[in-house]
């Protein structure tokens, strides 16, 4: 009973964390759209594409030669977007407070030009996290046992700040564009302005804890007779 466990859990691992994710995020992300239709085409787009992300990336490491390539790359783009994210985020959030004590200097920088041109690099970075680098550094590595552990860590960690961006942060952002960056500000706007922005902070930190568990999988080396052995059940390759 044991093996068959470990064998199940080798084999469907991956898939029964990024499939679920990237399901849920796929839902959430079209829920400002308004409309139930889109919600649910958005859910069934994250099952296609995490099952067809799943089998692209088993066919591809079907190459013993390639594997340990495959897996240092996905854990170094990963790092290295992440690490992107925490310091754009960083950037914005320190001149938002710095301004939260003029209302309308904060209200302009969430505005365009400088809003829009931020939201671009957040949506199109936070997009290939979710949508492609955390899947496929689970795939690639799910045979790797200790940097297994760092990862599964970081999506956990991840898609749960995915999930508060998507319910709490991405409604008020969308509301707060929509007001004038010349007033009236009422103190109720305010004191919401400044929750959002406080809380974005503690937000920072899961960025920088994806960073860091993302940086510590990419020091850990693989150990060929891992990376290459198959899970237990599946038969050899062909030497």
């Amino acid at each position: 009973m044991s093996t068959m466990k470990t064998t199940l859990w080798d084999r469907r691992g991956p898939f029964l964390i990024v499939v679920p994710a990237i399901t849920v995020i796929g839902a959430l992300g079209t829920i400002a759209l308004g409309s139930v239709t889109a919600t649910v085409f958005g859910a069934v787009a994250g099952l296609g594409w995490g099952l067809l992300l799943g089998f692209v990336a088993m066919r591809l490491a079907q190459s013993e030669s390639r594997r340990p390539a495959l897996a240092n790359a996905s854990v170094f783009l990963a790092a290295l977007c992440s690490g992107m994210l925490a310091g754009g985020a960083l950037l914005v959030l320190m001149l938002l407070s710095a301004g939260l004590s003029t209302p309308s200097t904060s209200f302009t920088i969430v505005h365009p030009p400088f809003g829009a041109s931020f939201n671009l690099f957040i949506i199109t970075l936070n997009s290939l996290m979710e949508w492609l680098l955390i899947p496929a550094a689970l795939f690639l590595n799910w045979r790797i046992p200790k940097r297994r552990t760092l990862i599964v860590t970081a999506a956990l960690v991840y898609y749960a700040m995915r999930v508060w961006t998507y319910v709490y942060f991405v409604p008020n952002i969308f509301e707060f564009g929509a007001i004038s960056p010349e007033g009236p500000f009422s103190a109720e706007l305010v004191e919401r302005f400044r929750l959002w922005v406080n809380l974005s902070w503690l937000r920072l930190g899961f960025d920088v804890s994806t960073n860091v568990l993302f940086l510590l999988a990419a020091f850990v080396p693989i150990s060929p007779n891992r990376v290459l052995r198959k899970p237990a059940g599946e038969k050899a390759g062909k030497k």
